[in-house]
């Protein structure tokens, strides 16, 4: 693999349902690896086209290039791709080469991929997605699997914050509508372990209808604007007295979750596990954001409430992993809440 089918292949990985022109895909292409020529992209797309790993459509007086998702050669091609990156930052960063032999030497746990690498690196820090199979679902593999992520991060002295989802999650995330971090932690991503096995369970979410759109701006929960909390509290079924919908931006429950334990009104924290009895949410998902943001013990506290009065698996799961974490609780006001719970219909059998 040249130079220029390297860096087309890693820019178009960044958002590979995107149709781009040539000149966009070039400009693209200068922008993340400081250089890149119109001739030379185009020699090179003409060669991939005829290989089947990239499709070019005419459109006018411009072309449009994409990756070719149906085909295996472009799996191959990709997780070519995948491996020179991470030999690339591998051999500059050597805090992530101890963690990627500490991950290589434990329990196989499937595609693992770094999210924004070397920015987290300078804050010794590693950002995780590991991609885990159905069968290991509320079964002992998760905590298995979070307690040696401890033991990796207590050995490297680096800070882990990993998100772990199943074949169902994933699937369901990438498919979902609204801006969910997931989207936006694949367009940031470099695998570490299996890059065949990532890019294959892309292409089979793609065979099975998704529309495959990664989302390039990370969503910082503090930031949310009140509005777009106001339109996502009535999306999942809160809606508050005297506001009225104007509109806003949809974000997942989990990203929504986060962003008010952050900006810390009471009024709407103690609505939380009302909209998490609505709604049926990612745990793994809203566990990583919690440690990401620092709110876990305040999220632990309205789980715990939650939990007294909804029997629901994952949310077990949830709090024994939170428990198992050495997570401190900050208690949380039942009475209130079940008042706010029971005002929104959000207990069973009201």
């Amino acid at each position: 693999m040249d130079d220029t089918e390297f860096r087309i292949l890693d820019t178009l990985s960044r958002d590979p349902g995107r149709d781009v022109s040539i000149s966009g895909l070039t400009r693209e292409i200068r922008r993340l690896h400081g250089t890149a020529h119109y001739a030379n992209t185009y020699r090179v797309l003409d060669r991939l086209r005829t290989e089947g790993i990239v499709g070019i459509t005419k459109t006018g007086n411009s072309s449009l290039v994409s990756l070719d998702m149906g085909s295996r050669r472009t799996i191959d091609s990709l997780s070519e791709m995948e491996l020179r990156k991470r030999r690339s930052l591998l051999s500059k960063r050597e805090e992530l080469q101890r963690l990627f032999d500490a991950l290589s030497d434990g329990p196989a746990i499937g595609p693992t991929c770094l999210i924004d690498a070397e920015r987290n690196a300078t804050l010794n820090r590693a950002e995780l997605l590991l991609l885990l199979p159905n069968w290991a679902a509320g079964g002992d593999t998760d905590e298995t699997l979070r307690e040696t992520l401890r033991t990796v991060e207590g050995k490297l002295t680096m800070r882990i914050d990993a998100l772990g989802l199943h074949d169902e999650g994933f699937r369901s995330l990438l498919a979902a509508r609204d801006r969910n971090p997931l989207k936006e932690m694949l367009s940031r991503q470099t695998t570490l372990l299996a890059p065949d096995l990532f890019w294959n369970q892309i292409r089979n979410a793609w065979a099975h209808g998704i529309r495959i759109q990664f989302d390039r701006q990370e969503t910082n929960p503090a930031k949310i604007s009140g509005r777009d909390l106001v339109h996502n509290l009535r999306r999942f079924g809160y809606a508050e007295f005297g506001s009225e919908a104007s509109g806003g931006q949809d974000f997942a429950i989990e990203s929504l979750v986060t962003a008010l334990l952050l900006k810390g009104d009471a009024r709407r924290i103690q609505a939380i596990p009302a909209i998490l009895a609505k709604n049926r949410a990612n745990y793994a998902l809203l566990l990583f954001l919690s440690k990401k943001y620092g709110v876990q013990g305040e999220l632990f506290g309205l789980l715990k409430v939650l939990a007294n009065h909804r029997e629901d698996p994952d949310l077990r799961i949830a709090l024994r992993g939170l428990a198992n974490a050495g997570v401190r609780e900050v208690p949380a006001n039942e009475a209130s809440i079940v008042k706010t719970m029971r005002t929104y219909h959000a207990l069973e059998g009201t």
